[in-house]
């Protein structure tokens, strides 16, 4: 279909849009409760609307199981349209969408939503693009987009999480695209044949993940869990066996610039120091409240919160203090000793890297 005959077709449908909405408002004089209008009644009401304004029957498509709900074929041009209906009998323009496995599995080149708003002092309808409409992707047991045709220009979902090829990608790159896009702000789950197993992910998914875990829970410099494993589940769809190799496989690390030994989690730390404090700096506000128990609204603040819970977190192992009462610089030192020393060299140094440019 050309784009000058895709824009006809939109004008077309703008213009049914008019038309439907004329007809609601007709019947809500004529005293009928269109809030008590069903989904399917809807559907039949655009469909009758369509036909009336000249499409051919034979050219629609029509579908109450499969989307979207109508599929407008030019045969001529092999081309296809589709239009998904909506209704709400609220005052807002906001649904749930589709699961998005079969919003974007479709063979039509460009499907809109047609949208009821039954709610109010008067039956209202538009016509927009789908993908300008997405303003969020929500979990129930399988990712659904929820809409917004209130949405101003670009503030869609995909294209403020930089998430466009989301439309292109299928199979194992939509997964994992679903993933990433879950994983910082999500609470939710859906059938477990959508999960997967850490062991399974790429180097560069495995760093992402402990990069939250240490960003959003400081306790896990303390060795506690509780909180980053459901997250990891419930949150990522990622399921780990055993979480604490995560932090902390590979045992105790000499940090050379330091003079001493530290955690593998502590390593860690250090090593992804630039990619934390991104993720720190970027922390929402529900984040804060749910992970951290309080709200701060600088990006100094943030980073600072994040220093006093990882330094009321960490933790020194037996094996880690004996590895450090070892060292030249230690001796004589009993484990309290050591244990007020390593941390101090250790916290200093992670806050000149965390803090920095400010």
């Amino acid at each position: 279909m050309t784009k000058e005959k895709m824009s006809t077709y939109v004008q077309r449908l703008n213009e049914v849009s008019n038309t439907i909405q004329k007809k609601l408002e007709d019947k809500r004089k004529e005293g009928k409760d269109t809030e008590k209008m069903s989904g399917s009644d809807f559907e039949k009401v655009v469909y009758d609307s369509l036909l009336e304004a000249g499409f051919d029957k034979d050219s629609i498509i029509y579908s109450t199981q499969k989307f979207p709900d109508f599929i407008l074929e030019d045969k001529e041009a092999g081309t296809k349209l589709g239009v998904e209906v909506k209704k709400t009998d609220g005052t807002r323009w906001e649904v749930i969408g589709g699961s998005i496995y079969e919003s974007l599995r479709n063979d039509v080149n460009d499907t809109y939503v047609l949208m009821a708003k039954l709610g109010g002092d008067k039956p209202e309808v538009r016509f927009r693009k789908y993908e300008e409409c997405i303003a969020d992707l929500r979990v129930t047991h399988s990712p659904r987009f929820y809409l917004n045709l209130d949405l101003e220009e670009g503030e869609d979902y995909l294209t403020k999480n930089n998430a466009k090829d989301l439309l292109e990608l299928s199979g194992d790159e939509l997964n994992r695209k679903i993933r990433q896009l879950l994983r910082t702000k999500k609470s939710t789950w859906w059938s477990g044949e959508e999960t997967v197993a850490f062991s399974d992910l790429t180097q560069e998914e495995k760093g992402i993940y402990l990069n939250e875990g240490i960003a959003l829970f400081p306790q896990v410099f303390k060795g506690d869990y509780q909180k980053f494993t459901p997250w990891l589940v419930y949150s990522c769809l990622v399921w780990c066996k055993n979480v604490r190799d995560i932090f902390s496989s590979g045992g105790n690390k000499f940090v050379e610039e330091l003079g001493i030994y530290v955690s593998a989690i502590m390593f860690r730390a250090l090593d992804n120091a630039k990619s934390i404090r991104q993720r720190i700096l970027e922390i929402t506000e529900e984040e804060q409240k749910t992970v951290w128990g309080k709200v701060v609204k600088t990006k100094e603040e943030r980073l600072e919160t994040w220093i006093d819970l990882v330094e009321e977190n960490i933790r020194m192992s037996p094996d880690l203090i004996r590895n450090n009462r070892k060292l030249q610089r230690f001796q004589g030192y009993n484990n309290s000793e050591v244990c007020f020393s390593v941390r101090e060299i250790y916290m200093d140094f992670l806050k000149t890297i965390i803090l920095s440019d400010i």
